[in-house]
């Protein structure tokens, strides 16, 4: 499922009511702000705020401007990253109240819709719908907002709720190609394989260029080939790989690739759904592993030579742990304990998941590998960090003592 990308940003140019925006207080926040996030996009003299000390500076820009609402949004969004819930809900409805005072209605929905994808990202998908309903009472499109719902709802586990969601879409705006698709995409996860199809085809009589339609509707043929009973099954298909195989024996590298990262793509879609549902981790936690599994996939991809890299391939992982950490290491500049320990959650995670799945056998052994290196990868860090910002090394100091820790993983591509 896709959705259309707005932004509070992008709305704060837009017309207002009362011309806040030719304030002193109103410009000399939107200074301030303006620096904080441009130091964010390139921290060349100052690193980025984090933490305490960013709240602490949305505070001080709200303190001189209390209706400047792009700080009373983010602020509410870092509160509720900490945990705190209230707080920032009463920050960010303050941050809203301020829009709909000042400015267009257009430029308040446009500021829900961002506040919602905001949660659905952070893993948030119930405080997501909480303000989707209110945004249905402004939202003339209420079909689009319960389309949003339906996708929420999922995320949840509650299939039942997605499906009678899609439905009120559907009830509200049948000419829309893109709520057929999305009631296919449901009907796969509830395994009703010839309802999706009827929906698909539905879709693309009224768009038959929609990349998202035609890709589920591809996924949906190789499910009824292949006999595959819903969606997840599909995402954990076994690989083709007579059909890798014969595009490679024509040359076609690039489809070849290209068919290879949707098999991973598709592995990494199955371990979020499932991930969105798993009580052991809070909403952070789960964005944080989220986040640290993509990145050190990312990275082994970017460095396989030899061919391309299958991420349910856990013996590669196994095998080259130590140099694939040590790649790790010395990309990340600003690692620390938290970082190296997040990314050992996120792949030991992801391989479970993966082995409860059926897709790799294997989990054991790899955990076994990463506990036994990681005292001696995690003293290498610190030691790198040492010296890896420090100006009294000369750059050929340094690359001795990459070399010392890291050998031939300090200049070379890991595989």
């Amino acid at each position: 499922m896709s959705k259309k990308k707005t932004g509070v940003k992008e709305s704060k140019k837009k017309g207002n009511k009362k011309g806040i925006e030719n304030t002193d207080a109103w410009n000399s926040a939107d200074w301030d702000y303006s620096q904080m996030i441009a130091t964010d996009m390139m921290p060349l003299l100052s690193a980025p705020l984090v933490g305490q000390e960013r709240i602490d500076y949305l505070s001080d820009i709200l303190e001189g401007c209390p209706e400047y609402y792009p700080a009373s949004i983010e602020l509410g969004y870092r509160y509720m990253q900490e945990g705190k819930d209230k707080d920032g809900k009463a920050s960010i409805d303050k941050g809203l109240q301020s829009l709909n005072t000042h400015f267009s209605k257009d430029n308040l929905i446009d500021a829900y819709y961002e506040i919602c994808e905001f949660f659905e990202k952070h893993f948030r998908f119930e405080v997501a719908i909480e303000y989707y309903n209110q945004l249905m009472e402004i939202e003339s499109d209420k079909a689009k907002v319960y389309d949003s719902i339906s996708y929420c709802y999922h995320y949840l586990g509650n299939i039942k709720k997605a499906f009678e969601t899609q439905q009120k879409a559907l009830e509200l705006n049948d000419s829309n190609a893109k709520f057929y698709c999305n009631m296919g995409w449901i009907e796969m996860i509830r395994g009703n394989l010839d309802t999706a199809k009827t929906m698909l085809e539905k879709s693309l009589e009224l768009d038959q260029e929609d990349e998202v339609t035609v890709n589920n509707y591809k996924a949906l043929k190789l499910m009824l080939k292949s006999k595959l009973k819903n969606w997840e099954e599909y995402l954990l298909r076994e690989t083709d790989y007579d059909y890798l195989e014969k595009i490679q024996d024509e040359d076609d590298f690039g489809k070849n690739s290209l068919q290879i990262q949707i098999y991973n793509r598709d592995k990494i879609e199955a371990f979020k759904s499932a991930l969105a549902r798993n009580s052991n981790y809070t909403p952070a936690e789960k964005y944080d592993i989220s986040f640290s599994l993509n990145y050190i996939l990312d990275l082994i991809w970017e460095s396989y030579e030899s061919d391309y890299f299958y991420y349910d391939n856990i013996d590669t992982v196994e095998v080259y742990f130590e140099s694939i950490m040590h790649k790790f290491i010395l990309k990340t500049r600003d690692i620390d304990d938290e970082i190296f320990n997040g990314v050992y959650t996120a792949i030991l995670e992801f391989y479970k998941y993966l082995e409860k799945k059926k897709v790799v056998s294997g989990y054991k052994s790899l955990k076994k590998e990463m506990l036994k290196l990681k005292p001696e990868l995690m003293e290498k860090m610190l030691r790198y960090n040492e010296v890896r910002h420090n100006n009294e090394y000369s750059e050929e100091e340094k690359d001795e003592i990459r070399e010392e820790l890291f050998g031939g993983d300090a200049f070379l591509p890991i595989f």
